[in-house]
């Protein structure tokens, strides 16, 4: 055992006599430190927020504070995950029993909102293999930290190449989580519409589903009022452009599949990761434009 699983385990021990409440309030608090002292990434979130919701940068600027204390929070609840779950409300579970017994097994499409990580423990509930189709976090450490936090949990499997794995999951009657709220820059993309602006997005989800025929259930999680973390589960898409393959009908489909993203992260905002450069497609284009148009007047 390395010296990085040594230390999370470690802070997983640490942690596990405190209150939930208390770890929930410190990491608030660490969220609005780092808000307020770390600059990374701070105005690149700003600009997200302004331009998505056509906020004034005021109140732009309380759901970027919001969306600090919610990191925080996010993330000293990983060390106590489990007793997190267990206090998680789940709503439409019956949406995804019924979806599975049709036995093809279950797509579901998510996005970074909320704790994503209770989402992915609290689908467990089904009582069916879980898996996560997910990008490599760059760094060798951080991947190792990533994986000891979510021993016990969903099994991974990493995006490029993970076909194969999601079908033989699928004919398993298993349960595949995709997140499509990131920036896609590989091959198997289109450019669809992401709050009005364009952004390059994963057709793997709408392709898997037209390959294996499974249903494809929206779920998301955001913090209640009360700080529990509710689990909505809502019942399968209909795909505007059914099972069809090729080009065209894989781009119509991610493009409603990332409208359902869009109304979710609409209901609860400052509990998305806008500090995620979601929209490198467009700022590229910005770029190209005012480098056409050369230094403005008087410059």
């Amino acid at each position: 055992m390395n010296v990085v699983s040594l230390l999370v385990r470690a802070l997983v021990a640490l942690a596990r006599p405190l209150p939930v409440s208390l770890l929930s309030r410190t990491g608030a608090a660490l969220g609005w430190i780092w808000y307020r002292i770390v600059p990374i990434r701070r105005s690149v979130a700003r600009r997200n927020v302004a331009r998505a919701l056509a906020l004034e940068a005021s109140a732009a600027e309380v759901i970027v504070a919001g969306m600090y204390r919610h990191l925080g929070q996010s993330a000293l609840e990983l060390l106590a995950l489990d007793r997190v779950v267990g206090t998680a409300r789940v709503s439409g579970l019956a949406h995804l029993t019924a979806a599975l017994g049709e036995g093809r097994g279950v797509l579901l499409v998510s996005a970074h909102l909320g704790n994503w990580e209770v989402l992915v423990r609290a689908a467990s509930r089904a009582e069916r293999p879980v898996f996560v189709v997910t990008k490599r976090l760059s760094g060798r450490v951080a991947e190792r930290v990533w994986r000891d936090l979510r021993v016990g949990g969903a099994g991974l499997l990493h995006e490029r190449g993970a076909a194969r794995s999601v079908l033989r999951a699928l004919e398993a009657n298993s349960v595949v989580a995709f997140v499509l709220d990131q920036h896609e820059a590989g091959t198997g993309r289109c450019v669809v519409p992401f709050f009005g602006r364009p952004a390059a997005t994963s057709t793997g989800l709408a392709r898997l589903a037209a390959r294996s025929g499974a249903p494809v259930l929206p779920v998301f999680t955001h913090r209640a009022a009360d700080g529990v973390h509710e689990v909505d589960i809502f019942p399968a898409v209909a795909l505007p452009a059914g099972r069809g393959a090729g080009e065209g009908a894989a781009a119509r489909n991610t493009a409603h599949l990332v409208s359902v993203v869009e109304d979710a992260v609409r209901r609860h905002p400052d509990q998305w990761l806008w500090i995620h450069r979601r929209w490198k497609v467009d700022e590229a284009r910005d770029d190209g434009r005012a480098l056409r148009a050369g230094p403005a007047d008087g410059a």
